[in-house]
Protein backbone atom coordinates (compact mmCIF):
# COMPACT_ATOMS: atom_id res chain seq x y z
CA UNK A 1 0.00 0.00 0.00
CA UNK A 2 1.51 3.07 -0.85
CA UNK A 3 0.75 6.62 0.80
CA UNK A 4 1.50 10.23 -0.46
CA UNK A 5 1.55 12.89 2.60
CA UNK A 6 1.13 16.10 2.12
CA UNK A 7 1.81 18.80 5.03
CA UNK A 8 2.83 22.62 5.14
CA UNK A 9 6.68 22.71 5.45
CA UNK A 10 6.28 24.71 8.89
CA UNK A 11 4.51 21.38 10.01
CA UNK A 12 7.65 18.93 9.53
CA UNK A 13 8.36 18.04 12.98
CA UNK A 14 4.69 16.52 13.69
CA UNK A 15 4.78 15.27 10.24
CA UNK A 16 7.67 13.03 10.82
CA UNK A 17 6.56 11.84 13.76
CA UNK A 18 3.16 10.65 12.40
CA UNK A 19 4.95 9.15 9.16
CA UNK A 20 7.33 7.58 11.99
CA UNK A 21 4.10 6.28 14.46
CA UNK A 22 2.56 5.09 10.98
CA UNK A 23 5.58 3.25 9.93
CA UNK A 24 5.63 1.66 13.20
CA UNK A 25 2.40 0.34 13.62
CA UNK A 26 2.41 -1.01 10.25
CA UNK A 27 5.70 -2.88 10.72
CA UNK A 28 6.93 -0.98 7.19
CA UNK A 29 4.51 -2.49 5.46
CA UNK A 30 3.47 1.07 4.11
CA UNK A 31 5.53 2.96 1.79
CA UNK A 32 5.24 6.63 2.03
CA UNK A 33 5.81 9.36 -0.77
CA UNK A 34 6.26 12.91 -0.45
CA UNK A 35 7.90 15.62 -2.21
CA UNK A 36 10.06 17.63 0.41
CA UNK A 37 12.17 19.79 -2.22
CA UNK A 38 10.38 22.97 -3.78
CA UNK A 39 12.38 22.83 -7.04
CA UNK A 40 10.89 24.33 -10.19
CA UNK A 41 9.05 21.58 -11.43
CA UNK A 42 7.56 20.48 -8.26
CA UNK A 43 3.93 20.02 -9.92
CA UNK A 44 5.42 17.61 -12.14
CA UNK A 45 7.42 15.27 -9.56
CA UNK A 46 3.94 15.69 -7.24
CA UNK A 47 1.56 14.30 -9.83
CA UNK A 48 4.06 11.52 -11.02
CA UNK A 49 3.87 10.56 -7.46
CA UNK A 50 0.36 10.93 -6.77
CA UNK A 51 -0.60 8.88 -9.67
CA UNK A 52 1.29 6.11 -8.04
CA UNK A 53 0.05 6.02 -4.75
CA UNK A 54 -3.35 3.92 -3.38
CA UNK A 55 -3.99 6.97 -1.09
CA UNK A 56 -3.22 10.65 -0.51
CA UNK A 57 -3.26 11.42 3.05
CA UNK A 58 -3.17 15.26 4.46
CA UNK A 59 -1.51 16.12 7.53
CA UNK A 60 -4.28 18.73 9.34
CA UNK A 61 -2.92 21.54 11.12
CA UNK A 62 -3.77 25.15 11.96
CA UNK A 63 -4.04 27.04 8.04
CA UNK A 64 -2.96 23.52 6.65
CA UNK A 65 -5.67 24.58 3.01
CA UNK A 66 -4.18 28.47 2.79
CA UNK A 67 -1.13 27.00 0.95
CA UNK A 68 -1.36 27.08 -2.89
CA UNK A 69 0.85 23.80 -2.89
CA UNK A 70 -1.30 22.01 -0.35
CA UNK A 71 -4.90 23.47 -2.16
CA UNK A 72 -2.90 22.37 -5.73
CA UNK A 73 -2.14 18.81 -4.09
CA UNK A 74 -5.86 18.62 -3.04
CA UNK A 75 -7.35 19.27 -6.41
CA UNK A 76 -4.48 16.91 -8.70
CA UNK A 77 -5.73 14.11 -6.12
CA UNK A 78 -9.17 14.70 -6.89
CA UNK A 79 -8.52 15.25 -10.65
CA UNK A 80 -6.63 11.93 -10.93
CA UNK A 81 -9.77 10.40 -8.69
CA UNK A 82 -7.96 8.79 -5.59
CA UNK A 83 -9.22 8.40 -2.10
CA UNK A 84 -8.08 11.46 -0.16
CA UNK A 85 -7.96 10.95 3.83
CA UNK A 86 -6.60 13.21 6.30
CA UNK A 87 -5.28 13.11 10.06
CA UNK A 88 -5.49 15.72 12.71
CA UNK A 89 -2.35 17.30 14.25
CA UNK A 90 -2.08 18.94 17.62
CA UNK A 91 -2.07 22.44 15.74
CA UNK A 92 -5.46 21.16 13.47
CA UNK A 93 -8.42 24.42 14.60
CA UNK A 94 -11.97 23.77 13.44
CA UNK A 95 -11.21 26.32 10.68
CA UNK A 96 -9.28 24.09 8.97
CA UNK A 97 -10.87 20.75 9.57
CA UNK A 98 -14.07 22.28 8.46
CA UNK A 99 -12.31 22.53 4.64
CA UNK A 100 -11.72 18.76 5.04
CA UNK A 101 -15.82 18.23 4.87
CA UNK A 102 -15.20 16.20 1.34
CA UNK A 103 -13.05 13.50 2.61
CA UNK A 104 -12.84 11.52 6.54
CA UNK A 105 -10.28 13.01 8.68
CA UNK A 106 -8.86 10.35 11.89
CA UNK A 107 -7.46 11.59 15.34
CA UNK A 108 -4.45 9.39 14.79
CA UNK A 109 -2.69 7.31 13.21
CA UNK A 110 -4.35 3.90 14.41
CA UNK A 111 -7.76 4.68 13.11
CA UNK A 112 -6.26 6.08 9.64
CA UNK A 113 -4.22 2.83 9.60
CA UNK A 114 -7.33 0.59 9.91
CA UNK A 115 -9.15 2.32 7.84
CA UNK A 116 -6.37 2.65 4.77
CA UNK A 117 -5.83 -1.42 5.23
CA UNK A 118 -9.77 -2.17 4.79
CA UNK A 119 -10.58 0.14 1.93
CA UNK A 120 -7.50 -0.93 0.20
CA UNK A 121 -8.51 -4.72 0.88
CA UNK A 122 -11.79 -3.86 -0.46
CA UNK A 123 -11.02 -1.66 -3.44
CA UNK A 124 -8.18 -4.83 -4.42
CA UNK A 125 -11.23 -7.08 -4.43
CA UNK A 126 -13.14 -4.78 -6.40
CA UNK A 127 -10.65 -4.44 -9.11
CA UNK A 128 -9.82 -7.81 -9.53
CA UNK A 129 -13.82 -8.31 -10.29
CA UNK A 130 -13.12 -6.18 -12.81
CA UNK A 131 -10.13 -7.17 -14.27
CA UNK A 132 -12.24 -10.62 -14.66
CA UNK A 133 -15.00 -8.78 -16.17
CA UNK A 134 -12.61 -7.25 -19.08
CA UNK A 135 -10.42 -10.65 -19.62
CA UNK A 136 -13.93 -12.36 -20.44
CA UNK A 137 -15.15 -9.13 -22.16
CA UNK A 138 -12.04 -9.59 -24.60
CA UNK A 139 -12.53 -12.96 -25.19
CA UNK A 140 -16.26 -12.57 -25.81
CA UNK A 141 -15.35 -9.83 -28.76
CA UNK A 142 -12.56 -12.41 -30.22
CA UNK A 143 -15.72 -15.14 -30.44
CA UNK A 144 -17.40 -12.18 -32.11
CA UNK A 145 -15.10 -11.82 -34.16
CA UNK A 146 -14.55 -15.32 -35.65
CA UNK A 147 -18.54 -15.80 -36.34
CA UNK A 148 -17.99 -12.02 -38.34
CA UNK A 149 -15.42 -13.52 -40.37
CA UNK A 150 -17.62 -17.10 -40.91
CA UNK A 151 -20.64 -14.49 -41.82
CA UNK A 152 -19.02 -12.33 -44.22
CA UNK A 153 -17.03 -14.94 -45.63
CA UNK A 154 -20.21 -17.20 -46.30
CA UNK A 155 -21.84 -13.81 -47.62
CA UNK A 156 -19.04 -12.85 -50.10
CA UNK A 157 -18.83 -16.69 -51.39
CA UNK A 158 -22.47 -16.88 -51.99
CA UNK A 159 -22.79 -13.57 -53.97
CA UNK A 160 -20.08 -14.90 -56.00
CA UNK A 161 -22.00 -18.73 -56.42
CA UNK A 162 -25.18 -16.85 -57.22
CA UNK A 163 -23.20 -14.73 -60.03
CA UNK A 164 -21.66 -18.14 -61.69
CA UNK A 165 -25.38 -19.78 -61.27
CA UNK A 166 -26.87 -16.64 -63.28
CA UNK A 167 -24.13 -16.75 -66.10
CA UNK A 168 -24.76 -20.44 -66.30
CA UNK A 169 -28.26 -20.25 -66.55
CA UNK A 170 -28.03 -17.45 -69.11
CA UNK A 171 -25.13 -19.53 -70.68
CA UNK A 172 -23.15 -16.47 -70.47
CA UNK A 173 -25.31 -14.12 -73.02
CA UNK A 174 -24.65 -10.42 -72.47
CA UNK A 175 -27.61 -10.15 -69.93
CA UNK A 176 -26.37 -13.23 -67.77
CA UNK A 177 -22.74 -11.42 -68.05
CA UNK A 178 -23.80 -8.30 -66.80
CA UNK A 179 -25.75 -9.60 -64.20
CA UNK A 180 -22.40 -11.42 -63.02
CA UNK A 181 -20.65 -7.98 -62.99
CA UNK A 182 -23.05 -6.73 -61.04
CA UNK A 183 -23.09 -9.01 -58.23
CA UNK A 184 -19.63 -9.57 -58.32
CA UNK A 185 -19.52 -5.81 -57.60
CA UNK A 186 -21.74 -6.21 -54.83
CA UNK A 187 -19.18 -8.82 -53.42
CA UNK A 188 -16.35 -6.20 -53.91
CA UNK A 189 -18.05 -4.28 -52.09
CA UNK A 190 -19.17 -6.35 -49.23
CA UNK A 191 -15.43 -6.65 -48.83
CA UNK A 192 -14.57 -2.67 -47.48
CA UNK A 193 -17.69 -3.29 -44.98
CA UNK A 194 -15.89 -7.02 -43.59
CA UNK A 195 -12.28 -5.15 -43.50
CA UNK A 196 -14.29 -1.89 -41.59
CA UNK A 197 -15.75 -4.39 -39.43
CA UNK A 198 -12.68 -6.09 -38.25
CA UNK A 199 -10.84 -2.47 -37.56
CA UNK A 200 -13.44 -1.67 -35.52
CA UNK A 201 -13.33 -5.51 -33.64
CA UNK A 202 -9.05 -4.75 -33.27
CA UNK A 203 -9.52 -1.10 -31.97
CA UNK A 204 -12.30 -2.56 -29.27
CA UNK A 205 -9.93 -4.42 -28.16
CA UNK A 206 -6.90 -2.37 -28.12
CA UNK A 207 -9.18 0.01 -25.44
CA UNK A 208 -10.27 -3.07 -23.85
CA UNK A 209 -6.32 -4.16 -23.45
CA UNK A 210 -5.34 -0.33 -21.99
CA UNK A 211 -8.25 -0.76 -19.46
CA UNK A 212 -6.73 -4.60 -18.33
CA UNK A 213 -3.09 -3.19 -18.45
CA UNK A 214 -4.24 0.04 -16.64
CA UNK A 215 -5.95 -2.14 -13.98
CA UNK A 216 -3.14 -4.86 -13.63
CA UNK A 217 -0.83 -1.85 -12.86
CA UNK A 218 -3.23 -1.03 -10.09
CA UNK A 219 -2.61 -4.69 -8.70
CA UNK A 220 0.42 -4.48 -8.96
CA UNK A 221 1.20 -7.31 -11.61
CA UNK A 222 1.77 -7.11 -15.59
CA UNK A 223 1.12 -10.55 -17.02
CA UNK A 224 -0.89 -8.99 -20.52
CA UNK A 225 2.38 -6.84 -20.07
CA UNK A 226 4.60 -8.84 -20.27
CA UNK A 227 3.18 -11.05 -22.68
CA UNK A 228 2.91 -8.81 -25.19
CA UNK A 229 6.49 -8.11 -24.98
CA UNK A 230 7.02 -11.58 -25.60
CA UNK A 231 4.92 -11.70 -28.56
CA UNK A 232 6.89 -8.70 -30.26
CA UNK A 233 9.74 -8.98 -29.28
CA UNK A 234 10.61 -12.71 -29.28
CA UNK A 235 8.06 -14.53 -31.31
CA UNK A 236 7.43 -11.47 -34.23
CA UNK A 237 4.30 -11.83 -33.79
CA UNK A 238 1.47 -10.28 -35.97
CA UNK A 239 -1.42 -8.92 -34.45
CA UNK A 240 -4.89 -10.58 -35.76
CA UNK A 241 -6.36 -7.62 -37.01
CA UNK A 242 -3.47 -7.28 -39.02
CA UNK A 243 -3.66 -10.81 -40.44
CA UNK A 244 -7.14 -10.81 -40.95
CA UNK A 245 -7.14 -7.47 -42.84
CA UNK A 246 -4.57 -8.79 -45.44
CA UNK A 247 -6.34 -11.37 -45.80
CA UNK A 248 -9.79 -9.72 -46.88
CA UNK A 249 -7.49 -7.54 -49.22
CA UNK A 250 -6.35 -10.55 -50.99
CA UNK A 251 -9.44 -11.99 -51.16
CA UNK A 252 -10.97 -8.67 -52.45
CA UNK A 253 -7.87 -8.77 -55.03
CA UNK A 254 -9.28 -11.95 -56.41
CA UNK A 255 -12.72 -10.87 -56.30
CA UNK A 256 -11.75 -7.45 -58.04
CA UNK A 257 -9.81 -9.94 -60.66
CA UNK A 258 -12.87 -11.45 -61.23
CA UNK A 259 -14.83 -8.18 -61.95
CA UNK A 260 -12.00 -7.15 -64.55
CA UNK A 261 -12.44 -10.71 -66.56
CA UNK A 262 -16.42 -10.38 -66.73
CA UNK A 263 -16.42 -6.55 -68.04
CA UNK A 264 -13.92 -7.56 -70.44
CA UNK A 265 -16.36 -10.28 -71.62
CA UNK A 266 -19.23 -8.37 -71.71
CA UNK A 267 -16.92 -6.12 -73.40
CA UNK A 268 -16.32 -8.66 -76.20
CA UNK A 269 -20.00 -9.62 -76.16
CA UNK A 270 -20.26 -6.17 -77.50
CA UNK A 271 -17.91 -5.51 -80.15
CA UNK A 272 -19.41 -9.13 -81.37
CA UNK A 273 -22.62 -7.76 -81.23
CA UNK A 274 -21.81 -4.67 -83.04
CA UNK A 275 -19.63 -6.31 -85.38
CA UNK A 276 -22.66 -8.26 -86.18
CA UNK A 277 -25.04 -5.66 -86.30
CA UNK A 278 -22.78 -3.62 -89.11
CA UNK A 279 -22.64 -7.15 -91.24
CA UNK A 280 -26.44 -7.28 -91.28
CA UNK A 281 -26.26 -3.81 -92.34
CA UNK A 282 -24.19 -3.72 -94.93
CA UNK A 283 -25.99 -7.51 -96.11
CA UNK A 284 -29.40 -5.24 -96.11
CA UNK A 285 -28.14 -2.43 -97.82
CA UNK A 286 -26.69 -4.94 -100.72
CA UNK A 287 -30.23 -6.81 -100.69
CA UNK A 288 -31.70 -3.59 -100.79
CA UNK A 289 -29.33 -2.38 -104.32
Amino acid sequence: MKIFICNRSIEAEPANEFIDEILNISENSVAILRETEHSENWKIEVAKKIQEVDFVLFLVGDQTFESDQIKWEYAKAKQLNKQIVGVKLPSATIDSIVFCQGFQVFDNATQCLKYLERVFENDRQLLLEQYKIMVSSTEKVTEQRLKVNNLFFTVTSSILSVALVVGKTLEFSLAGTIAMVILSGMAFLVSFFWEKLINSYGNLNRGKFKVIDNIEKQLRTNMFEYEWKVLTEEIKYEPNTRTEATVIQRFRFFILAVVVFELIYVIHQLNEQYCMFNYLKSLFKCTAQ
